[in-house]
Formats: C-alpha cells, structure tokens, sequence
C-alpha cells in the first residue's frame, strides 16, 4: 500500500510518500480503508524526534493520526464493527498510521461516522473536537451560564471549541483576526475580539475559563481576566502550566493547565450527536492529496489554516 512515511527523525526529516506492508489487525483492531485524513501539529512535530519516547521510533513511521473511511478487516473479538461498516477515528496506534491507504486502529477509538458528513469534514474532526472537548469539560469543567474566553477560535481546536462551548451553554467571546470575525460569530460565539484592534485580555473581564488554543499568551497574563475560580488552559506547554491528567489532577482555582487525554469511541459518538443536531460542523481550510502532504504541512505551520487542513487519500 502507499503511506506518507519518515525513515529517520531530524530538523530536516521530510515526509515522502512509498510502498509500506498492509497491516494485518490484531485482537480488538480493525484495519481501515482510509478515505480522508487531516493535518495537526503533532504531525510535523514528529520527525524532529523530541516525542519518539511517546510515539515510537520504529521506520518507516506513519504519520497522521485522524482518519475516516470504510472497514476492511475486523480482528479477533471485535463485534461492535464490520467489513463495510463506515467509521471515523483518532487513531493511537503509534504515530497515527493514518497517512496512508489502509490504518490499522484499536476498536476503541473508532465511532460510526455521521452521515451529515463527507470523508472530508469527519477527518477534520476527532483529534482537534476530542482536544476541545476534553480541555471543556475536564480541567475547564464548564458550566452552563459561565464565561469563555477562546483564543484562535477560528483555528483547528478552536472551531471547535467555539461551538462545543455554546452547546454547553456556555457564554462564548472567541479571538482572532479581522479576516475571521464573521466566521467566528457564525461558529456561535456571542461576542468577538479582533486581536488587531482591540486588548485580548483585560483585568476585571471575568472569565471562568480561557482556552488558549495557540500558546499565544501566558498564565500571567491570562489571570487578572480570570474569576476567582477560573483557569487558564493552553494547548502548548510551558512555564507555570502544569501538565492535567484526567482522574489524576486535581483542578485548581486559579490553575493553569496543558491537558493530557485519550482518545474513546465514546466521546467521538458525544461529537458526533451534536453533528447529526446540526451543532457541530467541520471547517476546511484546504485539501491536499498524499503526495501534496509536504505542502499541507507548511500550510499547518503557518498556523493561519482557518479550520482544518484535509488529507485526500482516496
């Protein structure tokens, strides 16, 4: 089969796309006839070889962890799906695998793809809506009535998170650029700060959360908008943010937070609900083809994608 792959890690480390083996899917496994992907930054952090410890160092590695398409094979003891069956899925099989023609998943992390969606617009969506919505609901712990604040909401996770907030009940402001102010209000944002124009984060504001979804500023900072008893919730570590475990860490006034989760079947069919309700939808920024994958990876550096960047794989 062909896969978009990496044969080493290094600054210079380039995807390109060859001939690998087709998996053979284990117990609790399917393998997946990949029709769509999608770009996250994960993806090209990757090669640079600083998270091998989590994903793995075995060449040629295959990149992309969200996939949707149909169900070729089922391994043993798996009965929640079948040959056919069409699904989408955050893999968590080493480094994704979703690059590529065929994916090999743990069942787990699969949930039926909703109708109301292409192969296109459920790529775009596990990784980056499973990201919202655990930052939301875990060390967020958002409540209906409560004040959001959304950094780069019209971004990947913050799209997103704009909608899944509002769904919650959540009073939302969302910040980003002139260019995507109308966006932003029609994801469901009832107010919206154009960072070129006017503060992000203003003492006294009253915030119960602030998700920061592009590391653009810090806990420092943030705290003075917060109430209280709110947090600051980042999707790039660093200093005063301490790292949140669900079951593990406990939540604290004031906190700030990166979140580490896990993705469930679960969860993706929580998302998928609010798609077939018409509450949720996928933006796409723009589509590339495999062998385009080198482009659709600067296109994600630039970290101006408005929504997500789509991988066409069949």
């Amino acid at each position: 089969m062909q896969a978009a792959a990496i044969d080493s890690f290094g600054p210079a480390v380039q995807l390109r796309v060859r001939d690998v083996p087709r998996p053979v899917p284990g117990p609790g496994q399917i393998l997946l006839e990949v029709h769509a992907s999608s770009v996250n930054p994960i993806d090209w952090k990757i090669p640079g070889g600083q998270m091998a410890a989590r994903y793995g160092a075995a060449f040629p590695l295959i990149l992309g962890f969200d996939a949707s398409g149909r169900v070729a094979e089922v391994g043993h003891g798996v009965t929640a799906f079948a040959p056919g069956d069409v699904v989408f899925a955050r893999s968590d099989v080493g480094a994704g695998g979703c690059y590529a023609e065929y994916a090999l998943l743990n069942v787990g992390t699969v949930a039926r793809k909703p109708a109301e969606l292409s192969h296109a617009e459920a790529a775009a969506l596990p990784l980056a809506a499973l990201t919202a919505l655990n930052g939301l609901r875990d060390p967020g712990q958002l409540q209906a009535g409560q004040r959001v604040l959304i950094i780069g909401a019209a971004g990947g996770v913050g799209s997103y998170a704009v909608q899944l907030a509002r769904n919650l009940g959540a009073r939302v402001t969302g910040v980003c650029g002139t260019a995507n102010v109308a966006l932003a209000r029609e994801l469901g944002a009832h107010d919206v700060i154009d960072y070129s124009r006017e503060p992000v984060l203003v003492p006294g504001a009253g915030y119960d959360l602030i998700y920061d979804t592009i590391g653009a500023h810090s806990p420092a900072a943030a705290r003075p908008a917060l109430t209280s008893n709110g947090c600051y919730l980042a999707l790039v570590p660093g200093p005063g943010i301490e790292f949140f475990l669900p079951g593990q860490t406990a939540r604290k006034a004031g906190g700030a937070y990166f979140l580490v989760w896990s993705p469930t079947g679960a969860d993706l069919e929580l998302l998928a609900g609010w798609v077939r309700k018409g509450q949720l939808k996928s933006i796409i920024d723009s589509e590339f083809s495999p062998d385009d994958i080198q482009a659709a990876h600067r296109r994600s550096q630039t970290l101006r994608a408005r929504g997500k960047i789509v991988i066409r794989v069949k």
